[in-house]
């Protein structure tokens, strides 16, 4: 399961290095980039004909399959929708612009690696397109217009130049984009249900799980600002 190793590496990263990622973003930034680079240069030089075949399973793929960079943005969901209160939470929270910077150059990656292949067969020849690629293909497109937003405004340059409440408004963009990954990887995997039916249940607890706890802490939330509206007319 690639997403499960990646999970592993994703929490050691922000737990291990969180306070470096907070303070030298850009730094990491660019060895995202660099990472990616190397990843796709990987696959198009062939050296997982040459290098053995582990290697390429447990460093590579995770990369290339984009379950490293999934694994960031759950962790970018999870951050918002746990109790604050918890050493965990506030953790994952206090990185979660960076870590999602981070994401979005990795998947940029992935959608090169996996692009160059199916991107032209959706623009010229979707009709020989296998059904559950087409869908995948189109499903990446919607990601892309909403991840490009995400992206930019993450930055901190434009999010300072930005009116707040226009910012919040393009970052609740997160939260389709967020469905459309699920949605993406159950394109792919569902077809291949008896061989992938371990990952289709880890991806659906998880993407379950969130919209579960992120419902209810919105209703929380709802909930509390009642309550603090009904005793300011009170004592009005």
């Amino acid at each position: 399961m690639y997403l499960l190793l990646s999970l592993i590496l994703a929490l050691l990263l922000v737990v291990g290095l969180g306070d470096q990622i907070k303070e030298y973003p850009v730094v990491f930034y660019i060895l995202a980039l660099a990472l990616g680079v190397g990843i796709t240069l990987y696959g198009q030089a062939g050296l997982q004909e040459i290098l053995p075949r582990w290697f390429t399973i447990h460093f590579i793929a995770p990369f290339q399959r984009g379950a490293f960079s999934t694994a960031l943005f759950i962790l970018v969901m999870y951050a918002g929708a746990l109790d604050i209160k918890r050493w965990i939470t506030r953790r994952l929270y206090q990185v979660r612009g960076e870590i999602s910077m981070i994401a979005c150059i990795l998947t940029l990656t992935h959608n090169f690696i996996y692009g160059k292949k199916h991107f032209p067969k959706l623009f010229f020849h979707a009709d020989q397109m296998e059904t559950q690629y087409l869908i995948a293909a189109i499903l990446t497109i919607l990601m892309l217009l909403l991840m490009l937003p995400l992206m930019i405004t993450s930055f901190q340059t434009v999010r300072k130049r930005m009116v707040t409440r226009t910012w919040k408004k393009i970052q609740r963009l997160a939260y389709p984009f967020f469905g459309l990954i699920y949605l993406h990887v159950m394109a792919v995997f569902l077809p291949k249900a008896q061989e992938k039916w371990g990952d289709i249940l880890l991806y659906t607890v998880i993407f379950a799980g969130y919209a579960i706890l992120r419902i209810r802490k919105a209703c929380r939330t709802k909930k509390e600002r009642d309550v603090l509206k009904k005793q300011t007319i009170q004592y009005s």
